[in-house]
Formats: C-alpha cells, structure tokens, sequence
C-alpha cells in the first residue's frame, strides 16, 4: 500500500509538470532481442535536480522513474519493471534482456535548480535476428524458355530489406549481377544456354542479414515448341488443310 500510494504521488507530480513534447532530435538506437540496453545522455549540466525516464509507445505514456538526489523512485507497474535499472552517475537508464515491446521513444527530462528543463529523446528498435531464408520456386516452361516465379521467405520478415543476385556459382562472388529488385518475390526468364542460373536472395536488417541460395536450371526442361508438318498443294488454302471436314 506504501509503494502504490508514493506511486500515486509521483504521478500526480508529474502531471502537474508542463507538458514538453518532444524535440526534432532523437538519439536512434537499435539492438538485438536479448540484449542489454543503455541510454544516457552525452552531457548535462551539473546543476541538475529531479529527473524523470518516461516511455511513448504510440498513444500511450509509461512513467519509469524519477530520480533526485537522494533517491530513487520507480513504476512497480511498468510491464519490465524487474528489468529496469537506472546509473546516477551518468543519468542512463538501462533494460536487460529487451523484447521488441519495449520499442518506442524514451523521454529524459532534466529539472534543473533555476526551474528550467532539458529533454533528451532516444528512439529505440528492437529487432529480431534475420532468420535463415529460404526460396520457393515455381516455373512454366515454353518454347525453350523457361519462366520463374522466386520467392524468398524468411520468418518475422519486419523491417528487413530485399536484395538479389545473379551468378555462375553456388557463392556469392564479386563479378556477379546485381538485380533491380527489393521485393521478397523475383520475376526470372531462362533459356538452356544461360550458364549464370544461380540466384542469390539476401535478406537484412539494421543488426544482422541472412542469404539463400537457388539454381534454377535443374528445374526447367526447356520444352521446346511443338511442330505440325503440313503438305499442301498448290492452289489450296490453309484454312482448308487445318480442318479438312470443311472442304
């Protein structure tokens, strides 16, 4: 009861501040699902008394904490409260073990003795690891070309980037081409004399990437087009020799 009645004080406090939105500068930080967070500010004026870690995700505001000089105060409530820690000594506020909930924008407010503020913002991104990719290919064949549909999946494909690649061999290698194409699927046309048939698809995003690998040419046949051999006599007409229950 203590700590939800001090909780509700600090909240009243808070809301009897005024509001500061936030400033066009933000710090962006990215990291791994898993790891060990830290945001703190590069500097700030030794003048300082209360400051306060606020979280906004969307339309939503958390109050984490409020810090003065004496002690520590923190949201029991916050949904990773037993994760969060805050270093007096260099005002940061640190999250272990983030989980991609914990995205959003991280507010520092600093209280300085003469009654002013500074705000200092972080945007962080939490990310999963890229996944290993994998290809599906699907194909139509005519005339001696043959047509693919390739599709690079991966799993939890958020904010990840698209590129490919066309090649002679199974790796990667510097003399191969680069496709204008950044999309999941890739539009491909072959004929039997192409030797470059290895596609490579890599995907990745600000903290790690994945490729896969397909050769196309073990999955075409090449069919060639169909010949009808006709004999026809001079004077005769083609329609005639197409359907011959019409002459």
């Amino acid at each position: 009861m203590k700590e939800l009645a001090e909780l509700k004080s600090l909240l009243t406090l808070l809301s009897s501040l005024p509001f500061k939105p936030p400033g066009c500068q933000e710090v962006k930080v990215v990291a791994a699902v898993g790891e060990t967070v830290q945001l703190h500010p590069k500097t700030w004026p030794p003048s300082w008394v209360t400051v306060n870690w606020i979280l906004i995700v969307g339309s939503q505001t958390y109050w984490i904490l409020r810090h003065d000089q004496n002690r520590t105060s923190a949201n029991p409530l916050l949904p990773f409260a037993d994760r969060v820690s805050f270093h007096p000594g260099n005002l940061s506020l640190q999250i272990n073990s983030v989980t991609e909930k914990e995205s959003g924008l991280y507010t520092m407010d600093l209280m300085l003795g003469d009654g002013s503020g500074i705000t200092n913002n972080f945007r962080l991104f939490v990310l999963d690891r890229v996944q290993q990719p994998n290809i599906k290919a699907s194909t139509s064949q005519e005339c001696g070309w043959c047509y693919l549909t390739l599709s690079c999946l991966v799993p939890k494909a958020d904010r990840v980037t698209y590129s490919w690649s066309q090649g002679a061999s199974s790796s990667p290698a510097p003399e191969d081409h680069w496709l204008q194409q950044h999309q999941a699927d890739l539009q491909v046309e072959i004929t039997k004399s192409d030797n470059t048939t290895f596609y490579h698809c890599n995907v990745s995003n600000a903290i790690s990437w994945g490729m896969a690998t397909i050769d196309v040419k073990m999955l075409c046949n090449y069919t060639n087009c169909q010949e009808v051999k006709v004999v026809a006599a001079v004077g005769e007409t083609f329609t005639d020799l197409l359907d011959p229950q019409t002459r």
